[in-house]
């Protein structure tokens, strides 16, 4: 088994009383969209009032996908079918959600699938 760490960005001010980080065992030969579907069963993010959020799924600093809560799974910059061994193969196994607030998240991804910068979250 693998362990990876996530931490993410809070939503609201009260939402930073705790710290977010922790961690979720899996097993290496997982896709990194079955990673994504364990963290979705832990319900580690949390829900925003409204039903629309959007967060940008980043790896050693750098922005690997986008999700949205109103998505039923990410889009991702990397193949969601590579295996969790083999992308962090090297690198700190750990996974950042920022909060992007409700900014639209086809822009976002749009930008960030073009090696941009993210579009304002406000």
């Amino acid at each position: 088994m693998q362990v990876i760490t996530l931490d993410r960005d809070s939503v609201h001010a009260g939402d930073d009383l705790q710290s977010h980080r922790t961690s979720i065992r899996i097993n290496p030969a997982a896709t990194l969209g079955g990673l994504f579907e364990a963290i979705q069963g832990i319900g580690y993010l949390p829900g925003i009032s409204g039903g629309q959020a959007t967060w940008i799924i980043c790896s050693s600093g750098s922005p690997i996908g986008v999700f949205a809560q109103q998505w039923p799974a990410p889009q991702w910059v990397v193949p969601a079918e590579r295996t969790v061994g083999h992308f962090f193969a090297g690198a700190e196994p750990s996974l950042l959600f920022r909060y992007w607030c409700q900014a639209d998240p086809d822009a976002v991804f749009s930008q960030i699938n073009a090696g941009d910068e993210p579009p304002s979250r406000f």
